[in-house]
């Protein structure tokens, strides 16, 4: 599959069919110059084996490209389909069995979830014409503590009235990375008017055994498909051999969103079920914990061999072990070539036991071993980062093995840092976002929150921006605890001084500690409150000592002003502050 030469110094050799094409006539028919990359998708189309050549001047070649630097150097192509099942049992069977991939999907939840993303309801009231935005920051404070409440008693969120929605977030998304997606299930409170949460392992979602032979729908691994390829069923299975439950995705009438799968990690644009996160590793987790246990049992098999007694020369024995022991028996192992049983005398000695006349030439002599080989640390380093690296977490976080110096563990701190961002806003998204939207629509149906418009709003796809505003919230999980507080909080100061527009005391209070500036004001003021109040059953007066003058412009006077501008916040609270809406 090369060019040959021709008079001309041009023409196509097509694979040795005999048929010649002239790539210049080819170019003539595009309309444009003698161009590689179209000569070599005109002949694709004709037959894909071609290759064309032509030898006028210095040389064009066309050849098609398959990513192989030389024939056979990528390998077999392979063509996969995933076994979901198989796939979701073997990482059910490694979380259960193995360390490593235990400890990997902990520290995860550990670090994405771990007491739960909290809702920050903020509505925009630049696009909701009733809401000023004092009446939107108290419209929000109301919101979150009703639903803090409502979170917080498995009664009320929790359809089998066991967990609060802190544990259903972090038992959702442990079910979706180990098996590659949880089924969610909104179920109607009628006593309450509440939306209670149910949760169905991925591994229960399943095409129905018993379908009529002229059912028509489009049903791929428990998942009904419209037309476009849209989500409009789930089909789970029951208790009983071929027992299956339809559980629609959204209302027939209303609309409402019942059911959605959360995924646990990548997925393909045309993959109808989630990839658990263990399947790319399962074989590694495998072969690493075989490793282990055969290295922990040949080190105790060693330990158990102490010493044995060395012959130099040809005589008696005076058996030194069996003389000294205090107990005897005999262990049968397995049968030898000959189909006879083996035994062995063991012997169980006092510690400390001292061999007296040895025979000549009978040496005692340690057991030397080289096991556990001295390598294996490095090599369980090695397999490790590369698991740790392939799921975006760095190694120091997933082993926590600290050992490196402040710059590096900050790096690796401030990497982990962007991953568990963008889980926590794809998660909050996902699976918190649609549940609080359903929570808010009951809340406001029943008369308990008011919200002008947002019903209509959500019922006209028209007014999309207004509704939008309405529901905009910020799910945030706890806030890793800074490795250097003092160099943090020194650097926001400054910032903050500096009057930079990128930073601000809210930045500040949620960055460092994961509280909003609005919560620090009022507790502040509470403990000002607290400490005035004492400070009068005392007799000790409240009034500050006057200030030192300060020149303007430094540091010391930028601090000051932020202190004063502080205090005048807080006094905005005063001793009986203004009740919530």
């Amino acid at each position: 599959m090369h060019a040959q030469g021709a008079s001309d110094g041009q023409r196509c050799d097509t694979g040795g069919t005999g048929v010649v094409m002239d790539p210049f006539a080819v170019a003539q028919q595009l309309g444009n110059a003698p161009d590689p990359f179209a000569l070599a998708s005109v002949l694709a189309e004709w037959k894909p084996e071609a290759s064309c050549r032509h030898t006028r001047g210095a040389g064009v070649s066309a050849n098609l490209w398959d990513g192989e630097k030389f024939p056979g150097g990528f390998g077999v192509t392979q063509i996969r389909i995933p076994d979901y099942w198989t796939l979701r049992e073997r990482s059910s069977q490694l979380f259960n069995d193995n360390l490593y991939a235990r400890g990997l999907i902990r520290r995860l939840i550990t670090n994405e979830i771990n007491t739960g993303l909290k809702l920050q309801a903020e509505p925009n009231d630049e696009l909701i014409s009733s809401l000023s935005e004092t009446n939107a920051e108290d419209w929000a404070e109301n919101v979150e503590n009703r639903f803090e409440i409502w979170a917080a008693t498995p009664a009320l969120c929790d359809y089998e009235g066991k967990r609060i929605f802190p544990k259903l977030q972090a038992d959702a998304r442990r079910e979706a990375l180990i098996e590659g997606d949880t089924l969610v299930v909104l179920r109607h409170d009628r006593r309450t008017g509440l939306p209670k949460v149910q949760l169905i392992r991925g591994g229960r979602v399943t095409t129905p055994l018993r379908r009529p032979i002229n059912d028509a729908r489009k049903i791929i691994n428990g998942v009904e498909l419209d037309d476009r390829g849209r989500e409009i069923a789930f089909h789970v299975r029951g208790n009983t051999f071929g027992e299956s439950m339809r559980i629609p995705a959204f209302g027939p009438k209303s609309g409402k969103r019942f059911a959605w799968l959360e995924f646990g990690s990548d997925k393909r644009m045309d993959s109808v079920r989630g990839m658990p996160l263990l399947g790319i590793i399962l074989q590694s987790l495998k072969e690493l914990d075989r490793y282990r246990d055969s290295e922990q049992r040949a080190a105790t098999i060693n330990a158990l061999l102490a010493m044995f007694i060395r012959k130099e020369q040809d005589k008696p024995g005076t058996n030194p072990f069996s003389a000294g022991a205090v107990r005897r028996t005999i262990v049968q192992g397995d049968a030898d070539n000959a189909g006879a049983a083996r035994e062995f005398n063991i012997a169980e000695s006092i510690p400390g036991v001292v061999f007296e006349e040895l025979q000549t030439g009978e040496v005692p002599e340690s057991f030397n071993t080289s096991r556990p080989n001295v390598n294996y640390g490095k090599f369980e380093t090695a397999v490790v980062q590369a698991i740790a690296w392939a799921n975006e977490v760095p190694p120091e976080i997933l082993t926590l093995a600290f050992s490196n110096n402040y710059s590096a563990s900050k790096a690796a701190v401030n990497e982990f840092k962007a991953y568990i961002t963008r889980v926590r806003s794809e998660f909050g998204s996902s699976f918190c976002q649609p549940i609080y939207i359903e929570w808010l629509t009951a809340e406001i149906l029943g008369e308990r929150i008011t919200a002008s418009g947002l019903l209509e709003s959500k019922r006209d796809p028209l007014a999309y921006a207004e509704f939008g505003a309405w529901v905009r919230a910020v799910w945030a999980g706890p806030v890793k605890p800074s490795i250097d507080l003092g160099k943090d909080v020194r650097a926001y100061v400054e910032a903050i001084e500096s009057g930079s527009p990128l930073i601000s005391a809210t930045r500040a209070s949620e960055d460092l500690f994961g509280v909003r500036f609005k919560t620090v004001l009022k507790r502040r003021a509470r403990e000002l409150r607290a400490v005035r109040g004492m400070n009068d059953d005392l007799g000790i007066s409240n009034d500050p000592p006057a200030p030192q003058p300060m020149a303007p412009g430094t540091s010391a006077a930028n601090t000051q002003a932020l202190v004063e501008r502080v205090i005048e916040e807080l006094e905005d609270y005063g001793p009986n502050p203004r009740p919530l809406n």
